[in-house]
């Protein structure tokens, strides 16, 4: 633009030193062709800005639509980073549950179990697998689309079962079929867990790879 606005100056200007020199019709010829060209310049540029601007439209949009996949792949990326770790977090909590159930085994097997801290290991017990279950069911949320739901699913049986067991538990040596039961299961939870570790590694290194073709 600042350069039409220059050429128009000059054609002017020079437009005004020939109109005194030339005879009149002569003048009035040279004013028109002066004037047509200066028009023409302004036209010449002013369609050539159109076209730039035109252009960086296009490739901004260009970019937003490319952009959704990567995006798409990054949080994904993201999401498994954090499904590994609430898995690690919740195998932490199944060893707490291990060792909850095996302070239980040692008051009921005691020669007079003392129901005070019978009661007391009961609820640290039911708290513990309630904050297993509550990780769980965060790790569920961001195991949509990826190689662990299924095995959080099972997951999310075995604590189903797990819990009622512990709410079942009286303080006496009935108990104790109970608490071996319990036992298998949280060592079954640990390896399962470990297990749908395994997966979403596997998946986030499939997605990695296909995003890198």
């Amino acid at each position: 633009m600042q350069l039409t606005k220059t050429l128009l100056t000059l054609l002017m200007g020079m437009t005004v030193a020939s109109a005194l020199a030339l005879p009149p019709q002569a003048k009035g010829d040279d004013l028109v062709v002066r004037a047509e060209a200066a028009t023409n310049a302004a036209a010449a540029d002013k369609d050539k800005n159109k076209d730039k601007n035109k252009n960086k439209t296009n490739n901004g949009a260009k970019a937003k639509a490319n952009n959704g996949k990567p995006n798409a792949k990054a949080q994904d990326c993201a999401n498994a980073k954090k499904l590994a770790a609430g898995i690690d977090k919740n195998i932490e909590i199944q060893k707490k549950e291990q060792s909850n159930v095996a302070a239980i085994e040692k008051i009921v097997n005691s020669n007079n179990p003392d129901k005070g801290q019978f009661d007391k290991a009961k609820q640290t017990l039911l708290k513990t697998i309630d904050d297993g279950i509550k990780v769980r069911t965060q790790n569920q949320e961001l195991a949509k689309g990826n190689g662990a739901a299924a095995g959080l699913e099972k997951v999310k049986n075995a604590q189903a079962t797990e819990l009622k067991q512990a709410q079942g538990l009286k303080g006496t040596k009935g108990d104790l079929n109970t608490i071996a039961e319990m036992k298998k299961e949280f060592a079954g939870g640990i390896d399962q867990n470990t297990k749908n570790k395994q997966a979403v590694s596997h998946t986030h290194d499939q997605d990695v790879s296909s995003n890198g073709r």
